[in-house]
């Protein structure tokens, strides 16, 4: 009985897909298999890439057989169709249409979250809560939390000293990921984690959380079900809860005339006042609740972003002297001529650090050229997008993908598109550099871009600027590889440092970024 259910059940979802294949036919997709389906073409691609690039980058070379900038593919068996875009028409269209999540993110994400956060929510809850850390992450107000991020940065170089003493190759993400978790548990809690110099319970039980939520279990019940993976998401969950639960328990009890500057302080008293008329005892365990998933997202979004920009900035900067002198100038003109003064000269004056354009050029064009993430939503039936080519195409049944790095990447927006030109973000209109409207998404536009932008923005200028005079940081993939010798392709779009996956944490420096540190000064 069970065994005829199954097949007939199998028989529905063949047939249900194939009808959906053959109402799409005419849309633009990849060289379609009615045994294989578009695998076929997912395995040709892969074939010359290292087992590890990620889909990102997979996609993106599929991308390029499309000149509209849009196409589709389906994932049948493990997932639905995806209609990818890397225009910033389309892109920009999708902003407007305010789809939401699909659940083939929504439900890891809120796995890691331990449930729904702003990276998950949708309409009127979500904009509750953006509403309400919307003012703490204000450029004005954040930028005043960046004697913080100093004092971690500070942390971070005694950590790249100790390695340049040593003199071996080490992977540099492992140092780069605390820092990025020190500086936002810093800013937001205001509190100090100590990771960088020894493991912290809320960071390693986040770590867990991310190397267990793999997003390939959406699509295989068995591996989400029956293993003792449960049991470790609830222990995650409860060490967590209980570490922020103290953090705000903390923040309630500040002395009103010493309040606390951080992010949760300044959304607990906008919450406390909103909620005013009830009982500030239920708010207050309320909030605890509710809250516990942004903090969270806000570790979990940002500790990549973050982690993975400040790597590549150094591997851009190293293959580029010319670039990394004029930053360097940059930061001796506004900072002084000694380095060591940088971290005493941001604290007295934090609006030094809006002094510095080169800098912010060099972190957004390293954004363009390796954007940490990608935004995907669900289509509607009511949804429609207009390409370029004046063609309509339906997002109905589909998980809708602005393929961020097919757009970063795409010579149509871009002059010199493969080119490191830190330059093209201080030319004029008139200048072919110039770059198009919309075309780079790094943290998304409009109302549902990253919050955490002001904050990634900020301690990146800030790392780069106590650490780039102080150090040399080079690759040192050639001795890793000796060591380490691989099977399969090492690199992608010409790059050793390729993007690739690690579990649910999003794209990374390909095997961490091994690398050799040296004292300039």
């Amino acid at each position: 009985m069970y065994l005829s259910l199954l097949i007939a059940l199998g028989v529905v979802s063949f047939i249900r897909f194939l009808t959906a294949f053959y109402q799409a036919r005419q849309e633009p997709m990849p060289e379609f298999s009615l045994l294989a389906g578009h695998f076929g073409t997912l395995k040709k691609t892969i074939q010359g890439m290292p087992s590890d690039a990620t889909l990102h980058s997979i996609m993106l070379k599929i991308s390029q057989q499309f000149s509209s900038g849009i196409f589709y593919i389906n994932m049948w068996p493990f997932s639905g169709t995806w209609m990818i875009v890397s225009t910033p028409s389309a892109a920009s269209q999708i902003q407007k249409l305010n789809l939401s999540k699909p659940a083939i993110l929504r439900r890891p994400l809120e796995t890691v979250t331990g449930g729904p956060s702003m990276m998950s929510m949708h309409g009127e809850t979500w904009k509750k809560w953006r509403a309400l850390f919307n003012p703490g992450f204000n450029p004005a107000y954040i930028i005043g939390l960046a004697p913080n991020i100093t004092d971690e940065v500070a942390t971070f170089c005694a950590q790249l000293r100790k390695k340049a003493q040593q003199g071996e190759v080490f992977p540099l993400e492992s140092l780069t990921t605390r820092l990025t978790v020190d500086s936002i548990c810093s800013v937001v809690l205001d509190t100090q984690l100590h990771h960088q110099t020894k493991d912290h319970l809320l960071a390693t039980a986040l770590q867990r959380q991310i190397d267990w939520t793999s997003f390939g279990t959406t699509f295989n019940p068995l591996k989400r079900y029956f293993t003792i993976r449960p049991l470790v998401l609830w222990y995650n969950n409860k060490v967590m809860d209980r570490i922020i639960d103290g953090e705000v328990d903390r923040a309630y009890h500040t002395p009103p005339d010493h309040p606390s500057k951080s992010v949760i302080s300044l959304a607990l008293r906008e919450y406390l006042q909103e909620q005013a008329s009830t009982n500030s005892t239920r708010s207050l365990a309320e909030f605890k609740r509710l809250v516990a998933p942004q903090l969270r997202v806000f570790l979990f979004a940002g500790r990549n972003t973050t982690s993975s920009t400040l790597i590549y900035s150094y591997y851009l900067l190293a293959q580029h002297p010319e670039v990394l002198a004029k930053i360097r100038a940059e930061h001796e003109d506004v900072l002084g001529a000694d380095p060591a003064e940088a971290q005493g000269r941001i604290k007295e004056d934090v609006q030094l650090l809006n002094k510095l354009p080169y800098t912010t050029a060099v972190i957004k064009e390293t954004l363009r050229l390796f954007p940490p993430s990608a935004s995907m939503r669900e289509g509607r039936p009511d949804a429609e997008i207009i390409g370029e080519d004046g063609q309509r195409y339906p997002t109905v049944g589909c998980n809708v993908w602005t393929l961020t790095v097919a757009l970063h990447h795409n010579s149509d927006y871009w002059d010199q598109v493969e080119n490191f030109i830190p330059e093209r973000w201080l030319v004029g209109p008139q200048d072919p550099l110039y770059p198009v409207k919309g075309a780079w998404r790094a943290f998304e536009f409009g109302p549902r871009s990253c919050i955490g932008q002001t904050l990634a923005m900020l301690e990146l200028r800030i790392a780069l600027a106590m650490t780039i005079r102080q150090f040399d940081i080079t690759p040192a993939y050639d001795e890793w590889d000796s060591i380490h010798p691989a099977t399969t392709a090492k690199e992608v779009n010409g790059h050793r440092a390729y993007q690739a996956e690690r579990g649910a944490g999003g794209a990374h420096p390909a095997d961490g970024f091994p690398c050799r540190v040296r004292e300039r000064c």
